[in-house]
Formats: structure tokens, sequence, C-alpha cells
């Protein structure tokens, strides 16, 4: 596995820059103070990347009555087994309105920025979707569904649906939380001026676990 220092200095920048930006999307929910968190984990990928990776990533969150709101950047170090070096970085911004039965739904942006020795590739993608969180005297968590747009992803057209769960749900006042995401994707072949490569498509899942500290 890379060692994390040796691009993170350097490539968290322009994503925490992205972050920004995004978290610009959720200011009408910014009446609340919002809670810094940070998280690592594992990550197991499909899709022509190593097999597992590291993860970490930091943000603000905002839970309230009817507003739920994340702004995040990422990075992890999958390799692309193509030319057996490569990391990602990204930011991510997503606000939703929750009833008062635990319900919510929302949309937001995303970017992600793939480098490798021999190429690089990002994109910016819109996302919308939903969500419960249940809370019971012993017990809570949050489920989420989410689908990710192709958006200016001319490359691959990358999209599909994330499923995510957080025990104990964020809507409690816990400090430390375990999330799990499952990404499903659907992509077709790198388009080039020859060949648009729309023909040839696959599909790709990847498994991320992580641990959070809400400040």
């Amino acid at each position: 596995m890379a060692n994390f220092k040796a691009f993170i200095p350097s490539a968290i920048i322009p994503a925490v820059g992205k972050g920004l930006l995004l978290f610009s999307l959720i200011t009408p929910a910014l009446a609340q103070v919002p809670h810094p968190y940070a998280y690592g984990g594992l990550s197991l990928n499909s899709g022509g990347y190593s097999p597992a990776a590291g993860t970490i990533g930091a943000g603000l969150s905002i839970d309230t009555s009817h507003i739920v709101a994340i702004t995040e950047v990422w990075a992890d170090d999958a390799r692309k087994q193509d030319s057996g070096t490569g990391h990602d970085v990204g930011g991510r911004a997503r606000a939703f309105y929750r009833t008062q039965k635990g319900w919510y739904a929302g949309a937001g942006a995303q970017w992600n920025k793939l480098t490798t020795a021999l190429y690089s590739k990002q994109g910016w993608r819109p996302t919308f979707g939903a969500g419960k969180d249940v809370i019971r005297e012993n017990f809570s968590m949050r489920a989420q569904a989410m689908y990710v747009l192709p958006g200016s992803d001319r490359l691959n057209a990358v999209q599909g649906p994330e499923i995510s769960i957080w025990m104990p749900s964020p809507a409690t006042k816990g400090h430390f939380f375990y999330r799990q995401t499952l990404g499903i994707y659907e992509f077709h072949q790198t388009s080039v001026p020859a060949n648009p490569g729309t023909q040839n498509r696959s599909v790709a899942s990847f498994l991320e676990f992580t641990i959070m500290c809400r400040f």
C-alpha cells in the first residue's frame, strides 16, 4: 500500500478548494454551526483498481430537525492496474430536507480526480437521493441511497447507485461512527478520437469501510 505522505500534502490541496466550493451549495443550512469530522478506513475495489486501498477524509456536517448536510474531501491510494501507480482525491457536498418521521431527500455535487504516472482523469457529477434515520432507545442507524450521474465525465460516463449505512446514526450526539458505503457503477470504455467507446460497457463495484470521529 502506498505511503499517503507521498501525495496527500500536494494532492489534497485542490480537493480542499473544491470541497469549499461545493459547500456553497448548502449555504441555506449554515444557520447552524457545522461540526467537523475526520475518518479513515479500507476500500475494496474492482474496475481496474488495486483490490484494496486505504482511504482518509475530513469534512463538516450539519444535522438539525429538518436539515441534513455534509461537505467533505477525501483521498485514497488505490492504484490502477494498467500502470501500477495512482491515487484519487475528491470532494463532495450534499444537502437534504428531513421530515418529522426521519425520512430525508436532497441532492448535491461531487468532484474527483484520478492521477497515475501515465494519465489523469477528473470530473464533476451531480447526485440525488434519500435516506432515513432509525433511532431507538438502545440502537440507531442511518441508511441512505444516492444516485451519481455522469456529469462532466465524457471519457467514461461513470454513473450508478451508492448505498451507505452509519451506526450509530449521525442524528445522535455521539462522536464515533461506523460508515459503510457500497457503490455500483456502470461506465464505458475510455473515449478516444477514433473510438467513443460507448459500445463497450462494464460494471464495477467499490465497498468502503470507515471509522469516523466527529468533533
